[in-house]
């Protein structure tokens, strides 16, 4: 039973890791013939020989909380050993079962149902593994022509990064879901109009590219796919220009881990204010859209580089110093405004299945007051003011002045900043 698989290797007597992450291949063999005890064999690109370990009172404890994420951890005892694996979650199953069958059928001294294991896996003596088998597992896929798509074979479960670029494609292809270890998805150049929920499930997804599709001009249009928990913590990078978007979805804030946001080439006229929730945010690109302001929210951020050329920021200028844009809206708070405050206050974690959806909605679209930072949702005063942008690198067209959309809860905050 060959298995191939990433292993890093931690020593705990160090307290350090003696191996990085690196492309390896498990086995289980003997000895001899005649002798039924089985060991795991691990070889690496570096360590071609290979480093046979004994399993019997040896694997001291195996790890399988993330195993359907592809991950596991056995623990030994001589060496000191932790061997972190990953791979995809069917092999890493398949793998940790015949160990544990290894495990308790020796450790039982059951030697009939030994027999029967070393059977079954083809264990042999002596295993040596060539370096060309290494060359098997395919870790980028890139298809450029429609011709070349593997419509029947599918596509390595070992794929980390996948180029779907320029191949017309109107739908989005769910075997995909299937590469758990995909870190790079690239569907650029295609008519894809959305995204399924499942891929907000990935759980290495790192940078999803989705310029140049068809996202805003279905108008079922679906982000389902922005609010599950594996995608909120691990996509650093993703382009979704030139997919004539007229706004940005409200589930944008959930990606915690965003580092970098491309939505140039667009229609949005405004963006959300729960863009200041993307608190690793670093680099925006807004450039290409028809944006005559910004949300001040964007000045909590840390960002390091801002591209806001050709947007018709300076063509509302004059209006806006005479204040006759800006204007005042104060209203009695409904009972909705009542429970999302008391949600806020209570400070408990909130969905769907705790509270109605449409408060979950309006609690993620609530605005809050710039300078206390009280949420106001509908009882609010909206100024477009001037704020510096402090530590960041801006990109904008010649003679372009940013104004910034502001919420605030009272008189005495809005009275703070001028128009």
């Amino acid at each position: 039973m060959k298995f191939h698989c990433t292993v890093e290797i931690h020593d705990r007597t160090l307290s350090v890791c003696s191996q990085r992450r690196s492309q390896s291949i498990l086995a289980f063999t003997k000895k001899s013939d005649r002798n039924n005890e089985v060991y795991l064999y691990l070889q690496t690109r570096q360590k071609k020989q290979g480093t046979r370990y004994q399993i019997v009172n040896n694997v001291e404890q195996v790890f399988t909380k993330f195993i359907a994420d592809g991950k596991v951890t056995i623990r030994l005892t001589r060496p000191c050993h932790d061997l972190i694996i990953q791979s995809t979650s069917i092999h890493v199953k398949s793998f940790i079962h015949v160990l544990n069958l290894i495990r308790n059928a020796q450790f039982q001294h059951h030697d009939m149902v030994v027999k029967d294991i070393v059977k079954s896996v083809t264990l042999t003596p002596n295993v040596f593994f060539n370096s060309s088998e290494f060359c098997l597992v395919k870790t980028k896929v890139v298809v450029n022509k429609k011709s070349e798509y593997p419509t029947l074979q599918g596509f390595p479960r070992t794929t980390e990064q996948l180029i779907l670029r320029g191949l017309d494609r109107k739908s989005f292809d769910r075997q995909i879901l299937r590469l758990q270890s995909l870190n790079v998805l690239d569907l650029s150049d295609n008519k894809i109009s959305y995204l399924p929920r499942e891929v907000g499930t990935l759980p290495h997804l790192q940078q999803l590219v989705l310029s140049r599709n068809t996202l805003g001009k279905s108008p079922g249009s679906k982000w389902a796919w922005l609010e599950q928990t594996a995608i909120k913590h691990t996509l650093q990078f993703l382009d979704i220009s030139d997919n004539s978007l007229t706004e940005l979805p409200i589930q944008i804030r959930n990606l915690n881990a965003l580092a970098h946001l491309k939505v140039s080439q667009n229609e949005l006229a405004y963006l959300p204010h729960n863009i200041g929730a993307l608190r690793n945010l670093k680099v925006l690109d807004v450039a290409r859209n028809r944006l005559s302001y910004l949300p001040a929210t964007i000045t909590h951020l840390r960002l390091q580089f801002l591209d806001v050329t050709e947007n018709p920021f300076t063509h509302d200028t004059k209006t806006y110093v005479h204040g006759t844009e800006s204007t005042t809206s104060i209203r009695m708070p409904s009972l909705v405004d009542v429970s999302a405050k008391s949600i806020l206050k209570s400070r408990i974690t909130y969905d769907a299945s705790t509270i109605p959806y449409t408060l979950v909605e309006y609690l993620d679209e609530a605005k809050c007051c710039y300078l206390c930072r009280t949420a106001c949702f509908a009882c609010y005063i909206r100024k477009l003011i001037r704020l510096p942008l402090l530590l960041v690198e801006i990109k904008t067209s010649v003679g372009t002045a940013l104004k910034f959309e502001s919420y605030f809860c009272s008189l005495p905050c809005a009275s703070t900043y001028p128009v």
